[in-house]
């Protein structure tokens, strides 16, 4: 497990338009070399980000009290909040949901102390494009090829509105009203990424509610860009169009393999 560090509100640019849209950016220094953490965080974020951590000793973080048994915790943010997955689809955000739904009950239930920090299910944008590309590639028709690069965003807008649907449900409203802390999802990208690469990626995914976590570098490109006009708005039309378009080629985005779960 490794350990994020939140940036804080006081940004510009890009930055602050994300944190207004309601999207906690994250600076993800999991896969930074551990001699470069300070210095390539500092030449990211132009010192407006501080207690900036990578991993924690011998690569581990502690597990947050709190957290179901089932549910890999795979990383740490500095305030103590989980981050379990990560999740590849619809399918695998519906297993920890579940985990999660049903510990709560049962918290809530007994009157035991409920977490104080939300779970964070993360959702890798990278890996989702790399398995469905991968597949395309060995389709090799000019038709498979124009959809490579469009499932890991399209898989976004379809768990972002799974979890619109399930935080507007009865058993949530219960929870909340019993104090529970509702999770959200955080949008992320590999270490083979390139910086503009994620910077678009995450540019495409600033739903309300959410967060993003970029590395150094990639954090960086995003504030340099001075694209970012407001949140992203949900289209599960389009996300439809496109999964159904890789079923084509046989590809279900929404039951690719999960990872961490």
């Amino acid at each position: 497990m490794s350990t994020f560090a939140p940036t804080p509100t006081r940004t510009t640019g890009p930055l602050r338009k994300a944190t207004e849209a309601g999207v906690a950016l994250w600076l993800d220094c999991r896969h930074t070399p551990a001699s470069g953490h300070v210095a390539q965080a500092r030449a990211a974020v132009d010192e407006r980000t501080c207690g900036v951590l990578g991993g924690a000793p011998e690569g581990r973080s502690p597990r947050p009290g709190g957290i179901p048994a089932g549910l890999a915790v795979t990383a740490v943010a500095t305030d103590g909040t989980a981050v379990v997955g990560p999740v590849r689809s619809v399918v695998g955000y519906r297993r920890i949901m579940d985990v999660l739904l049903a510990d709560l009950e049962a918290l809530v239930a007994s009157g035991g102390p409920l977490p104080v920090s939300p779970t964070v299910i993360e959702y890798s944008l990278s890996d989702v494009d790399a398995a469905v590309d991968a597949c395309l590639d060995l389709a090799g028709s000019w038709e498979a090829k124009a959809m490579r690069g469009l499932a890991g965003v399209a898989g976004a807008h379809l768990l972002y509105g799974a979890l619109r649907r399930d935080l507007g449900s009865a058993r949530w409203a219960r929870l909340i009203a019993a104090g529970a802390q509702v999770p959200y999802l955080l949008w992320s990208c590999g270490p083979a990424v390139t910086a503009d690469r994620g910077a678009r990626l995450a540019e495409k995914c600033l739903f309300p509610g959410t967060g993003v976590a970029l590395s150094p570098a990639a954090l960086a490109e995003f504030g340099e860009r001075g694209v970012v006009t407001g949140p992203t708005a949900l289209d599960l039309d389009e996300a439809v169009r496109v999964a159904k378009a890789l079923g084509w080629f046989d590809v279900n985005l929404n039951s690719l393999s999960t990872a961490g779960v």
